[in-house]
């Protein structure tokens, strides 16, 4: 990875810093405010150290604490987003690698959490961590991580560098893409190994690691993106049949997105936040940028120094059509019946500022609820940026699992099988079974239960893509007919905007990079 020099530089215990002089005691200085590779991984606390640092690049503010959101994530024809400058012209596809900033950290952060893996792979040995267990959690959180971070690397810019060991030479900070297949291989390989390394649960203290259930789970989207549907099945049945997950009663499924029962029985692997008085922009500090400034994405227009969003009109109607309330309460801010904003003050008194813009703008007042900070208190006590906004961000929920073993059985013809799994779902949310569908009405079933369950999950797009409805959903006829409205004009390119642009910081440093199609050089 070209930026590997910088990452070695910057890894809090990672560095080796060693300085070389002629002649003279100045010139032979020990910088003690630094750790060396050669002295670090001498016992288990060293490597504690090293494994709580590999997470750090993936929940600060420059990935998933934010940067992942404002454009990445954001692309879909749920999320209508407001145009504002260079902060949005990701998520309305109509940024590109002139624009600065945006696709950079996305790219930079999961390399980092990757460098991180590997070294931790290469120095943990039974002289640092003697019992294997042990030795096993450690090394399994390693291969979770080093997977998870490409799973998102391959599914935002879909041609990267696969880097399994650390550098060891100049020759190494300047590699070739690999392809898609073989990124694939080593993410199902490492989650594989994972599952089989990592423990079923932690105790509380650990609460938040990824466990060989969240593994399996991973392992088993993986697959289902590759639409290798019997080793999906395989891998959700485990997580299944593990009996460590079910959903929560209905009368609590706000939990599922609040800072109350985090990391509950539904969650199978959710990323740690926590909210802080202080304000720290992606600074690579232990227990510093861990807040959620998502909320900037997620808050509507007038909490949000980047304007935000609307919902679009067709997802309130996919609710209501379903008399899903349970959902729609727990996931859409809008003017229905009893509905409240922020500190449960009414919704037609805390959102008249954005009704109020909506009908300048020709648009339906409605707003995300999930991830929006609206548990925490009145506006005034959610801070601008959300900085104390703490919120755990679920990444898989077993109601996520459930369905893409539907989707799964599904597409092997097992569409009555499939049933059952959806109608977990659905019941939980007090909502009508589906009955007695053909293969075509199960597979429309499962993409709409998504939309039901899932709206505000970071999901959509990604499903968009894999579907491949992305240019329907998205692009030029999305304007037309009973398709949602599109702020930023159903500009989506097929071939060109399902993945990211490659940061022209990293073609510049790396020629042998090879930009994405549409892009450019």
């Amino acid at each position: 990875m070209t930026r590997l020099r910088i990452y070695l530089i910057t890894s809090f215990v990672f560095i080796s810093s060693v300085f070389w002089g002629c002649n003279g005691d100045l010139l032979n200085q020990v910088n003690t405010n630094t750790v060396s590779t050669g002295t670090f991984w001498k016992d288990e606390g060293d490597v504690s150290l090293a494994v709580n640092g590999m997470y750090h690049p993936i929940t600060n503010t420059f990935f998933w604490g934010r940067i992942i959101h404002t454009g990445a994530i954001l692309r879909s024809d749920v999320f209508n987003i407001r145009p504002f400058g260079p902060n949005t012209a990701m998520s309305t596809f109509q940024g590109g690698p002139g624009a600065a900033r945006w696709a950079t950290e996305i790219w930079q952060e999961p390399f980092k959490a990757i460098f991180r893996a590997n070294a931790v792979l290469e120095n943990v040995n039974s002289d640092n961590v003697p019992d294997q267990t042990v030795r096993d959690g450690y090394l399994g959180q390693a291969y979770f991580m080093r997977a998870f971070s490409y799973w998102y690397l391959l599914n935002l810019f879909g041609n990267v560098p696969l880097i399994t060991e650390t550098a060891k030479g100049s020759e190494d900070f300047f590699p070739n893409q690999a392809s898609a297949a073989d990124v694939w291989k080593q993410i199902e390989a490492d989650f594989a190994e994972a599952a089989n390394r990592l423990p079923a649960s932690w105790s509380d203290g650990d609460r938040g690691r990824p466990t060989s259930g969240s593994a399996r789970a991973f392992l088993g989207k993986s697959q289902l993106y590759q639409g290798k549907w019997s080793d999906a099945e395989t891998s959700f049945d485990q997580v299944i049949q593990s009996g460590n997950y079910s959903l929560l009663p209905a009368s609590r499924y706000e939990e599922n997105f609040s800072e109350s029962n985090e990391n509950n029985e539904e969650s199978v692997y959710e990323l740690q936040f926590v909210g802080q008085s202080a304000f720290a922009w992606g600074v690579d500090i232990p227990m510093t940028g861990n807040m959620g400034n998502f909320h900037i994405d997620y808050a509507p227009p007038s909490k949000s120094p980047d304007q935000s969003h609307y919902i679009n009109t067709w997802v309130k109607e996919l609710f209501e059509m379903n008399g899903d309330t349970i959902r729609r309460n727990a996931t859409l801010a809008y003017d229905y019946p009893g509905s409240t904003g922020y500190g449960g003050v009414p919704f037609a008194e805390d959102f008249a500022a954005e009704i109020e813009l909506a009908a300048t703008e020709g648009m339906e007042a409605i707003y995300s609820r999930k991830y929006a900070g609206m548990d925490i208190g009145k506006r005034d006590d959610v801070d601008f940026l959300g900085t104390n906004v703490g919120n755990n961000w679920r990444i898989i929920r077993y109601a996520d699992v459930l369905l893409m073993m539907a989707e799964a059985l599904n597409e092997q013809g097992k569409t009555s099988e499939a049933e059952s799994f959806l109608n977990q779902v659905r019941n939980r949310a007090n909502v009508e079974s589906k009955t007695g569908l053909d293969q075509n009405a199960m597979r429309q079933a499962i993409i709409e239960e998504r939309v039901l369950e899932l709206t505000g999950e970071s999901h959509r797009f990604f499903d968009l893509v894999r579907w491949e409805l992305a240019d329907d959903y998205l692009g030029e006829n999305s304007l037309h007919g009973s398709n949602p409205k599109s702020l930023s004009g159903g500009v989506f390119q097929s071939g060109k905007h399902e993945l990211v642009w490659i940061p022209v910081s990293e073609t510049s440093a790396n020629t042998n990079l090879v930009q994405n199609p549409g892009y450019g050089r």
